[in-house]
């Protein structure tokens, strides 16, 4: 999923963003997290960072604003990578930011991950991508799906992984306010609210849908998140309603929210739900799932 290639004076990754089709909360552990079970798919909206040698570690930000400072995923995996190899190497990281943070497409685990993949390209490291998976598990729970399969299912807190074959051939319209959500409030909101009475599929009922028609994927599109995700943002835009408003039947949120899709079997329904979205004041864009390694962006 995750693939250097050469670029003046250093290497370029692209690192996607990812959508949870499904994401069951199966109860809270004894370390404070959540055991997951979430079926999830990369898609064709790209950060892009750029790797060049230096003295030191330094990184530069355009594109979204996020920080460039000691709290960026970016430079953590950066620092990280270079004590578990003792090597003082340094990189100039440059970071074209595209994901929208705080919205649930694991932008910054993303990133953190192409940064492992790239430095050890740069520094000559040779870790496998599995001892580089294993590293960035202490990034984010998220890391280690960007070195594997392109869909797959998560467990635990998001670290264990299983493949899955299939690839869905349809497009996507994403769709996000201008606000974020932290996760940690998300779940603690969840924690609050309790179990839910409603009986809702499994997180892997989807993948007999997986390359059917959109509409047949509707009714597994379940995230016990959404719920809590509410609470948290009582004055948010309904984005849920208007991809429903717009002719869309599979409707879900990503991650913790504050992100919606809605699947579509031809690029015009995803650009006629994207629109439907602008017109409603909040941004949105057309994507496919990832099917291969180098697949360029879908159109905005």
């Amino acid at each position: 999923m995750l693939e250097t290639a050469p670029s003046e004076g250093g290497l370029t990754v692209q690192a996607p963003a990812k959508v949870n089709l499904t994401l069951r909360v199966l109860g809270r552990r004894p370390d404070g997290y959540h055991d997951l079970e979430s079926v999830v798919a990369a898609v064709t909206l790209f950060d892009v960072l750029e790797f060049s040698a230096s003295d030191d570690l330094h990184l530069a930000c355009e594109g979204i604003p996020v920080s460039a400072g000691e709290d960026n995923l970016v430079l953590r995996a950066a620092r990280l990578l270079r004590d578990e190899c003792g090597t003082r190497a340094g990189a100039r990281m440059e970071l074209e930011k595209r994901i929208p943070p705080g919205r649930g497409f694991g932008g910054g685990s993303a990133d953190a991950a192409a940064t492992l993949v790239a430095l050890d390209a740069l520094w000559g490291a040779n870790l496998t991508r599995e001892d580089l998976a294993r590293l960035g598990t202490r990034i984010g729970s998220d890391v280690p799906f960007f070195f594997g399969s392109p869909v797959a299912i998560l467990r635990g807190r998001g670290e264990r992984l299983e493949a899955v074959r299939a690839r869905p051939r349809w497009w996507m319209a994403l769709a996000w306010p201008d606000y974020g959500l932290a996760t940690v409030e998300v779940y603690a909101a969840l924690d609050r609210l309790g179990a839910s009475a409603d009986v809702l599929p499994g997180a892997t009922a989807i993948l007999g849908a997986l390359e059917g028609p959109a509409a047949g994927a509707a009714a597994f599109l379940v995230n016990d998140l959404e719920r809590a995700a509410r609470r948290v943002r009582l004055d948010g835009v309904d984005l849920r309603t208007v991809f429903r408003q717009s002719g869309a039947a599979a409707v879900g949120m990503t991650g913790s929210g504050s992100a919606y899709f809605a699947l579509a079997d031809t690029e015009g329904q995803a650009r006629r739900f994207r629109d439907a979205v602008r017109a409603a004041g909040a941004e949105a864009t057309v994507v496919r799932p990832l099917r291969e390694s180098g697949q360029q962006e879908a159109p905005p």
